[in-house]
């Protein structure tokens, strides 16, 4: 089943191979989409083809055997060779450097809820923003849960379970560096497989620490009554959540947790990474008390030179309420807000 809004929400069910097929019918022509602006920008250099494939190769030998039947689903139904689909799916590895921000407000900070907000920011892909979907998976007997990404991708960069868990990847490699452990089962494929594992934030904390990343990333992660970052790279894993008040969580795309060996980046090496850090804390206190999901919304769509994080590369950005199962996605090229009641999919 598809339901069409500015952001189209699929939702599959059934065996692993069943769910690809469903999703080879229902996103073909986004994904034909993301292919073409991949093949735009790879053009006929054959040094980044070749680099191309191998890393297509790469995250998809590394995952699991249940994500491998569903590309085969994929090719049976979408007209796409395995190749193609396995390219379709690195198109974030492949092409542009992605970046975030992110903040979780709760107790003391919250009008209410715990609300969430999260940019999307991006060096590339302004040319398949309509190609942004919400995946939501039923497998047979398992937790029901969704993702936000470009169509074509099977692993999480933003996701939401029905136990109401939600996770977003910022890139950390401003302090960890830019290596990239590729013999290893990809960051964002293991995120994708703990949402359809954890029940409540303690099964996340046990994710983390029993989980080598084969990268250096950020991740936010949230349930109705907390929020924490996860600061994960190949050398282990820290919290960087204890470094804001009680009831307040920001990270963006350096870390912060002072165990680490890795000096603070320079703004100019981050994205600004320093500034957006401190622009959310400011407006975190500026609001204390009195965040709700409208106030988020407005925190995380001003502009950087006027206090907040969002910039030129910002894509699209999330507002999720966990408690109410609730996404708020915006996409600043295409028009407004648009509320998804996640319950309604789950269900």
């Amino acid at each position: 089943m598809m339901c069409e809004c500015l952001v189209a929400v699929l939702v599959l069910k059934g065996t692993w191979n069943q769910m690809g097929q469903q999703y080879g019918t229902l996103a073909r022509e986004r994904m034909e989409d993301v292919l073409s602006y991949l093949d735009q920008k790879l053009g006929d250099d054959p040094e980044k083809k070749d680099s191309a494939a191998r890393i297509a190769d790469s995250l998809y030998s590394n995952c699991p055997a249940c994500l491998k039947d569903f590309f085969d689903g994929v090719s049976l139904t979408s007209g796409l060779s395995l190749e193609r689909l396995k390219l379709c799916n690195a198109v974030e590895y492949v092409e542009g450097v992605f970046l975030c921000s992110a903040m979780a407000v709760w107790d003391g900070y919250a009008a209410g809820k715990l609300v969430f907000g999260r940019n999307y920011d991006a060096v590339s892909y302004s040319e398949i923003d309509r190609d942004l979907v919400v995946t939501v998976f039923h497998p047979e007997g398992g937790t029901a849960a969704a993702t936000v990404g470009y169509a074509g991708e099977l692993y999480c960069v933003n996701g939401l379970n029905s136990r109401g868990i939600f996770v977003e990847f910022n890139n950390g490699m401003p302090s960890a560096g830019n290596e990239i452990h590729w013999d290893m089962c990809p960051a964002t494929t293991s995120l994708f497989n703990m949402l359809f594992e954890a029940g409540c934030i303690d099964d996340v904390d046990s994710f983390f620490k029993d989980t080598r990343s084969p990268l250096s990333s950020i991740i936010g992660i949230a349930d109705r009554n907390e929020a924490r970052s996860y600061e994960w790279c190949y050398d282990g894993v820290r919290r960087g959540d204890g470094t804001t008040g009680d009831g307040l969580m920001v990270s963006t795309n350096h870390y912060v947790n002072a165990g680490w060996p890795f000096a603070e980046p320079e703004d100019e090496a981050s994205w600004n990474s320093i500034t957006r850090r401190r622009n959310l804390i400011r407006k975190a206190e500026e609001y204390k008390g009195c965040i709700d999901v409208e106030r988020m919304k407005e925190i995380m769509s001003t502009p950087l030179e006027e206090g907040g994080p969002m910039h030129s590369l910002t894509r699209y950005q999330i507002v999720a309420v966990p408690e109410d199962l609730t996404l708020h996605i915006h996409i600043p090229s295409i028009g407004k807000w648009v509320e998804l009641d996640m319950r309604e999919y789950f269900d």
